[in-house]
């Protein structure tokens, strides 16, 4: 197997105790060196409301949302934005190189019990041009719950400024099953603002979930 980015063959091995786990087995699909290029965030020092990198303390952001009444997501990222992670992004939603979405397969992990993972969906529009939704593509190996439908907007979210995107209306709707976990963990491959997250949560509360409501993205 050859590494998704720089082609080389990938030559890590799981070693006995990988074999011997009773999780399924996850080889990585980047090799060390592609790997390595990509900012892992240290959840150590991370804002305690939204993720936010080297912010120890409840950020500016989250402080807003508070004042709005907004109860925080406990948000949480693997990886910052950085250049090589904005060419990844590019390459894999831009230009539509699916066969990307399995990169961080082995590092998107998402444990716990009693929890429903339900990923942030693409609008109709975007998944008729692209082929495919890029956030189901990234978590796809999770059993993900697809309780969200999106409606097409006029501008998508990359293409607008900070203030437009907190301006952003609603366009998310909910359909629950009879029987629901008491949390749910929403998906999403990047975090800005985090407008699109609470416009999800406020579509699941509005179906009359009551539970907790978290979230986790690729990047922050």
């Amino acid at each position: 197997m050859n590494c998704l980015l720089c082609h080389q063959p990938l030559r890590d091995d799981p070693g006995l105790s990988g074999l011997l786990d009773a999780r399924p087995l996850r080889l990585a699909q980047l090799c060390r060196r592609c790997f390595a290029r990509f900012d892992q965030i240290d959840q150590q020092t991370v804002c305690p409301g939204c993720g936010r990198a080297d912010s120890p303390s409840l950020c500016q952001d989250c402080r807003r949302w508070k004042a709005q009444g907004e109860q925080l997501l406990n948000h949480r990222a693997w990886f910052r934005y950085t250049a090589p992670m904005k060419d990844f992004i590019q390459q894999y939603k831009g230009l539509g190189d699916y066969h990307l979405h399995g990169a961080f397969a082995d590092v998107l992990q998402v444990v716990g019990e009693n929890q429903a993972l339900v990923p942030i969906p693409s609008e109709r529009g975007h998944y008729a041009r692209r082929g495919f939704d890029p956030v189901l593509g990234l978590f796809g190996h999770l059993p993900l719950a697809l309780w969200l439908t999106k409606a097409d907007t006029p501008v998508p979210q990359a293409q607008k400024t900070r203030a437009e995107r907190l301006l952003t209306r609603q366009s998310f709707t909910a359909h629950l099953p009879a029987k629901v976990p008491p949390r749910i963990v929403l998906l999403d491959d990047l975090y800005t603002t985090g407008r699109t997250l609470y416009h999800a949560k406020a579509a699941l509360r509005a179906a009359g979930f009551e539970g907790e409501v978290i979230s986790r993205s690729l990047i922050r």
